[in-house]
């Protein structure tokens, strides 16, 4: 029986294998081969999009306020004050002084939180102290650094609320140029620290040395607070915009040296800190825990589950004695600073 034949359109499609079953595996193969390109072009795609809304935003340059990461213990010091022998009892206890007065804590990393300055009658002794130390603790294999706070940012402004009648006659030898504007109206008994502090006088440039944000292997420190702003605006501008001001290179003060800026700024230092913003700021810098000086009222020195911690001065305040922490690995504790001795 002779065999039917074949619609001339079909049999061209069978000739080439693409139909009456001739080829079906590789068509098979063809389609999945395309298929799956597709779906990974999709899901990389898809990828992309969720990456992109769950990025953070970077922060700004911080090589500037980075410092090479702590090889073992941190001690962070409160405010002295101006206060030496709390300030030495504080170093003491902490191992960064030793009996006969030199460094003694090897590869230590002490970070001073600011206000060197204040109403003590040593401001003098106590900053040629933390001076030697810190070329002592460099030649060790550690280091002592000092942040800039409100107080340093005030003498810098001739404002000298609150400095011991010691703070002006340790100053009095100094001479102001002639015609300063910024020194001839004060009373004489000022003239010789504001000639010491204005910007570009002698004890202002060795301010400028000091940062207002330091980062510290997973630590930031502040004197009042580090904010999403100042992440956003940058903690190398804002630490050179300082550093320019007190040389004198600048006329005017930046605005973040005023209340809006880290060492002045009142947003993290009360009873109700945001800590949305603070677990911002940290995600942001890539660091655990935020250090900074706790306010004049009675507040707690930790806060939000332990990534802000807020230190009082060493010689104690509304909220408690005096105190330093002590920072090794992923652990923190406050240290009590033991009785000055008379």
């Amino acid at each position: 029986m002779p065999s039917p034949r074949l619609p001339r359109t079909l049999a061209l499609l069978c000739t080439v294998g693409l139909a009456c079953g001739g080829g079906s595996k590789d068509a098979k193969k063809t389609d999945a081969k395309a298929d799956a390109k597709a779906d990974a072009k999709a899901d990389a795609k898809a990828d992309t999009k969720a990456d992109t809304k769950a990025a953070r935003p970077r922060a700004r340059a911080t090589e500037d306020a980075r410092v090479a990461a702590p090889k073992g213990k941190v001690v962070v010091l409160g405010p002295l004050g101006g206060n030496l022998a709390t300030a030495r009892s504080a170093l003491t206890a902490a191992g960064a002084l030793n009996l006969a007065g030199n460094w003694g804590g090897g590869d230590l990393v002490v970070v001073q939180l600011g206000n060197q300055l204040g109403s003590g009658k040593e401001e003098l002794a106590v900053l040629d102290l933390l001076d030697r130390l810190a070329g002592e603790a460099t030649t060790a294999g550690g280091a002592l650094y000092r942040i800039n706070g409100a107080n340093e940012i005030l003498n810098v402004t001739l404002n000298f609320d609150g400095v011991s009648p010691q703070g002006f006659k340790d100053y009095a030898k100094e001479k102001p140029a002639a015609d300063d504007p910024r020194i001839d109206g004060l009373p004489a008994a000022q003239r010789g620290r504001a000639t010491a502090f204005a910007a570009g006088g002698p004890m202002a440039k060795k301010l400028a040395e000091q940062k207002l944000v330091l980062i510290a292997g997973d630590s930031v420190f502040a004197h009042a607070g580090v904010t999403e702003e100042h992440v956003k605006y940058g903690l190398d501008i804002m630490n050179g915009e300082g550093k320019k001001w007190m040389l004198g290179a600048e006329a005017m003060m930046p605005n973040m040296l005023s209340d809006l800026g880290p060492a002045r700024t009142p947003k993290l230092r009360g009873n109700e800190p945001f800590c949305g913003e603070v677990e911002s700021v940290l995600a942001d810098l890539a660091v655990k825990r935020m250090v900074i000086v706790r306010g004049p009222e009675k507040s707690e020195a930790s806060m939000c589950d332990g990534k802000l911690l807020r230190i009082g001065p060493i010689s104690g305040d509304a909220s408690g004695g005096g105190e330093y922490l002590e920072i090794v690995g992923d652990a923190a504790k406050f240290v009590p600073v033991p009785a000055a001795a008379k």
